[in-house]
């Protein structure tokens, strides 16, 4: 967590956020409002990834299908109760976080490449069970969303997904600075020691699941109230790829540095436009190499240097 790294680092948050909020009163266009909105969708999926597998040690590709599952949830509990689409929102955070719960407990004994392959298999089910529905998702043509804000602007969107973010981004820090992150933490260096030690392993395993999916969930309902269309593409293992890459560039080890990477990434996808499918190639090689050569990220980096500087100063 940011918090972690002293009083410049808090500042240097607080100046982002300002910088993020001062955007489009400073003229930015339409077009890059719209881009940076969808940048926060991805970092709060990039920063509830890096909550479970950061903190916990529990790898997980089933996060954008959450995403999509909350997406679903949101609006078919609004259209078929004729509730308020805050209270279709809610249920769709709801659903993921009870899903959540059940993949935490399916997938308890499992590490590595067992667990990841259970998530990818319980991921491509439920993408094809939706895509299969036709009478109530629509299948593959997507199911029409109400927006959430009547009459809303880019920009008043755009507000919207930078608060959600960054309260969200502040529950997390809230969570891991509490009793529930020195758990997690101690689950990811050593299970079985922190079991001799009290702490209820397999409770905090499912509640990391369920907490994670929560907020997936959340991000999903937003986007889909947002573009107003949903598919189950956004569940696809090609959009579970990007988040992975966005946590991984941005430094998974920290919620900050995540959802930084998530907002950083689709911008600079957007640039790379021009040069077509390429884009995915420099996207997945600059993966590798900050794997290799920064494992704590390009923003882990950035701040190690800054700050490091400064003490030696």
């Amino acid at each position: 967590m940011i918090s972690n790294l002293g009083k410049p680092a808090i500042m240097a948050a607080l100046f982002l956020l300002a910088a993020f909020a001062a955007l489009p009163i400073v003229g930015l266009s339409e077009y890059w409002i719209y881009t940076f909105t969808i940048g926060f969708y991805y970092a709060l999926l990039a920063a509830s990834w890096s909550l479970l597998v950061g903190f916990i040690g529990r790898i997980s590709f089933a996060q954008t299908a959450m995403s999509g599952l909350g997406a679903y949830a949101s609006v078919l509990i609004a259209q078929h109760f004729g509730l308020p689409i805050v209270v279709g929102l809610l249920s769709g955070v709801l659903v993921a976080a009870i899903l959540g719960l059940g993949i935490g407990w399916l997938t308890l004994r499992l590490h590595g490449a067992y667990l990841g392959l259970t998530t990818i298999a319980f991921a491509e089910i439920l993408r094809i069970a939706i895509t299969a529905e036709h009478g109530l998702t629509k299948g593959s043509l997507g199911l029409p969303a109400p927006a959430l804000l009547l009459e809303g602007t880019r920009t008043e969107y755009y507000y919207l997904f930078l608060s959600v973010t960054v309260l969200s981004l502040l529950v997390m820090a809230l969570l891991l600075r509490s009793r529930i992150g020195l758990f997690f933490q101690a689950i990811r260096e050593d299970e079985d020691g922190a079991a001799s030690l009290g702490v209820r392993v397999t409770l905090w395993k499912i509640m990391a699941f369920s907490i994670s999916s929560a907020f997936a969930g959340l991000a999903g309902g937003l986007y889909a109230h947002f573009i107003q269309l949903i598919t189950p593409s956004m569940m696809s293992l090609q959009e579970m790829g990007f988040v992975l890459a966005m946590a991984v560039i941005g430094g998974f080890h920290n919620i900050l540095f995540a959802a930084l990477g998530g907002v950083g990434l689709q911008f600079l996808l957007e640039l790379l436009r021009e040069i077509g499918e390429w884009r995915l190639v420099v996207f997945g090689a600059v993966a590798i190499i900050m794997l290799r050569f920064a494992p704590n990220g390009v923003f882990g980096l950035i701040a190690n240097m800054l700050f490091d500087s400064g003490k030696k100063k």
